[in-house]
């Protein structure tokens, strides 16, 4: 467990978020800890939502959402999104640069490293992880979208980011590569907080250490 000591907790507590007049995410009382955490629930029940406040690319309408004890804004959230490492539910990897050119400008937007040669080293590294490194080369729009997807999840993983918020980031991957992805995100889960929205239900099983469920924007632990 020593290796978890930097790796963040994340409570949201009393939250109310609204989008649009229908749907309202609610979640009253929920801490993440270190390890691997499912988000699970069905299309359309805010999965995503609940990702994107996580990630910090949204802030809750009401209540209060907290990081290692601190509310992500100003210098605070800065020093967030300097450890954080995100995969949004869309295909978010532009066409026209390379694999590599892609993760490495992600880290240079990170300030994943001051010296150049080691935020590179980082970035082969994640290639590596990611099965990739065949493709370093190749412009992101020849791909495919399974390796697309692990253009992405490679760009969130470079470096050593204690919170990684990761919106099915199995999407269009074959068995191989999902199974590859899993024992990755274990592996991670050992100094980080991992938080991975899936619709697999093996994958959860073989690989999470609990899981939140959303169902109709209200989110609670399992």
């Amino acid at each position: 467990m020593g290796g978890r000591v930097n790796a963040p907790v994340l409570h949201v507590a009393h939250v109310r978020h609204r989008l649009g007049p229908r749907f309202t995410l609610q979640v009253d009382d929920l801490t993440i800890g270190p390890g691997v955490t499912a988000v699970v629930g069905p299309n359309g029940s805010g999965k995503s939502t609940l990702l994107r406040l996580l990630a910090t690319v949204m802030a809750p309408t009401e209540g209060t959402y907290t990081v290692a004890g601190v509310e992500p804004a100003g210098a605070a959230l800065v020093a967030v999104r300097r450890s954080l490492g995100y995969v949004p539910q869309d295909d978010s990897v532009p066409r026209r640069l390379t694999v590599f050119d892609h993760v490495d400008l992600v880290a240079v937007m990170r300030e994943l490293h001051h010296d150049p040669r080691r935020r590179r080293a980082f970035v082969h590294r994640a290639l590596a992880d990611l099965d990739l490194l065949d493709l370093a080369g190749e412009r992101c729009g020849r791909l495919s979208g399974g390796q697309r997807r692990r253009v992405a999840v490679a760009a969130a993983l470079a470096g050593e980011a204690n919170l990684l918020v990761l919106d099915e980031p199995d999407a269009h991957l074959d068995d191989h590569h999902r199974n590859r992805l899993g024992a990755l995100l274990t592996r991670r889960g050992e100094s980080a907080t991992v938080v991975v929205a899936t619709h697999d239900r093996a994958w959860i099983e073989a690989f999470a250490d609990r899981a939140v469920h959303v169902v109709d924007g209200l989110a609670g632990a399992a």
